[in-house]
């Protein structure tokens, strides 16, 4: 088009490939002659062509968005079904923040580069070889000239990406320490408000939130000074085959329309390459969230799939069973010795951290005893289904935790096909039920995040409720009557007395009023047992049970 506004003689001029295929397409194949003598057709073929333009712009973004929100979707769900069945003990090494910050933010600087780095790349790939196979067809010498600062460019990109990387893994790992402390601080409100402990905690985060600061800052300023320092090639290269070109000009090498076209290829081309340069810089922040990624990825996933599921009817024997945690050095249960028959209630008593709720972790198979035995009907405890035997010896944690459902959604948890019979049956053991018809709601009363709009009381007996309608032939109630009064403890352990026909009971507690009528009483003192026997026995002999059961008399 400019050749022929120019007066330039279009039939005489030698025409390049792509120019040649361009005069076909919009004369429909007539040749430059009906070209000069229809130039309409010039700015008719710029309107058709803006308008595939944005088309093909239009068709590209919903592409990129789909794949977009397809590649975070795959993600999301890869990393948190990674997340969900990874062994307990993962969890009681890693903070909480550490994972939601490589939940949220690393996956999100992932899906950027796959998004926008990775798509960029293949469109350089596809801009760069159709641009220099049309500058090569115009002039060898013009098309070198235009790349030949870019291959030092790559080289200087490719040391400074090593001290990016290296400073954004600084700056995620400090952003994860500052997610972990406002995550703690959210479970732990209570607590902040109870002892007026704002001013702690503002300043504890401020301690995070500057280390933070810093560490931006010092990835930030290495970061600016690549990005900025690489234009340098580009307005370098874009001089010389300016220069160049101008030459060619001068010397009628080539016209004025084809300096034009082969510039306009140039700033097509050395753009996305520079964009590239850039990318590598990006890159480091890739391998540094990636690599957190793939920490979590390379656990091994807990196994829960393999393993016998023989009739478990509540027969416990625990043969000189004891455990140490990978960490630790000292066992935590040591020689211990007892047999549970199935419809039996047990009670487990001792000091705190003589290892009465680590009993209960053994049961569960959230860890494994590491020396001895524990059968269940026969079968050896680590040659069960994981998943099988978490559905037959289900707890009653201390510290129940419920989720941000109804009270009914809550306690339906343990047994999806439960009746609204079953719940209101299993509330009424817990003795909840009196407290849920009080609420406006009934048994669809929301209990907020955590269970927040509950007490701790009306909190542990939902977490009752729950695990007696799973209908499991063992419960263990690992101290998860400490929230309730001696009046609500002893209306439960009556109602309970339903259970007892099917059910064998565990109940991990600090009180001898709840533990007296079971039928065999357990103390533990660092580990190992020191009594046992039933109530009538114990408080006969010299020992720990005697001496709490003599205070906690007086107390009363």
């Amino acid at each position: 088009m400019i050749d022929a506004l120019s007066g330039y003689d279009i039939l005489m001029k030698d025409y390049i490939l792509v120019e040649a295929w361009v005069v076909q397409i919009i004369t429909m194949g007539n040749g430059p002659r009906y070209l000069c003598d229809n130039l309409w057709i010039l700015p008719l073929a710029l309107i058709l062509s803006a308008i595939l333009s944005a088309l093909f712009s239009s068709a590209r973004m919903w592409l990129r968005s789909y794949t977009n929100a397809s590649i975070n979707k795959g993600m999301q769900y890869k990393l948190f079904t990674h997340l969900e069945k990874l062994p307990y003990s993962y969890y009681k090494k890693h903070r909480s923040g550490d994972l939601i910050q490589t939940c949220t933010r690393d996956l999100d600087v992932i899906r950027k580069f796959m998004m926008n780095d990775v798509g960029m790349i293949f469109y350089t790939f596809d801009v760069v070889v159709l641009c220099f196979a049309i500058l090569m067809s115009v002039n060898i010498e013009l098309t070198l000239i235009s790349l030949s600062f870019l291959p030092i460019m790559f080289v200087y990109s490719f040391f400074l990406i090593k001290e990016v990387r290296k400073r954004y893994r600084a700056t995620d790992d400090s952003e994860a320490r500052m997610t972990d402390k406002i995550a703690e601080n959210l479970s732990a409100v209570r607590i902040v408000k109870a002892f007026n402990n704002e001013s702690f905690e503002i300043d504890s985060f401020e301690e995070r939130l500057t280390d933070y600061k810093k560490h931006f800052i010092h990835w930030r300023i290495m970061s600016s000074f690549f990005f900025s320092s690489s234009d340098i090639f580009i307005f370098g290269s874009k001089l010389m085959a300016l220069l160049f070109g101008l030459y060619l000009c001068f010397t009628r090498t080539i016209t004025a329309g084809t300096l034009f076209l082969s510039f306009t290829f140039i700033e097509m081309m050395v753009w996305p390459l520079r964009d590239v340069a850039t990318i590598l810089s990006n890159m480091g922040q890739y391998m540094a969230s990636a690599d957190r990624v793939v920490l979590i990825l390379d656990v091994p996933l807990e196994d829960t799939w393999s393993g016998e599921m023989p009739k478990i009817q509540g027969d416990i024997t625990f043969d000189h069973a004891g455990f140490t945690y990978d960490d630790g050095t000292v066992d935590v249960i040591k020689d211990v010795s007892f047999h549970i028959a199935p419809g039996q209630t047990v009670a487990i008593m001792g000091k705190t951290g003589s290892g009465k709720s680590t009993l209960s972790l053994l049961l569960t198979r959230l860890y494994d005893y590491t020396s001895g035995s524990i059968k269940i009907d026969g079968t050896e405890l680590r040659d069960i289904k994981k998943s099988y035997l978490r559905r037959n010896i289900v707890p009653v944690l201390q510290d129940p935790f419920l989720f941000s459902k109804s009270i009914s959604e809550n306690i339906k948890m343990a047994r999806k096909n439960a009746t609204e019979e079953d719940i209101k049956r299993a509330a009424h053991i817990a003795s909840i039920d009196g407290a849920i018809a009080g609420f406006k709601e009934g048994y669809g009363t929301p209990v907020g995040e955590k269970g927040v709009t509950l007490s701790g009381g009306q909190k542990q007996r939902v977490a009752i409720a729950r695990t007696i309608v799973s209908n499991a032939p063992v419960i263990i109630f690992d101290d998860s009557l400490s929230a309730v009064d001696t009046e609500t403890d002893l209306r439960i352990r009556q109602n309970l007395k339903e259970l007892e026909k099917n059910t064998t009971t565990i109940i991990i507690t600090h009180r001898v009023s709840t533990a007296k009528d079971a039928d065999l009483i357990v103390v533990l003192d660092n580990g190992t047992i020191a009594q046992s026997g039933n109530h009538d026995q114990l408080i006969k002999e010299e020992g720990l049970y005697k001496r709490v059961y003599e205070i906690q008399s007086q107390m009363e």
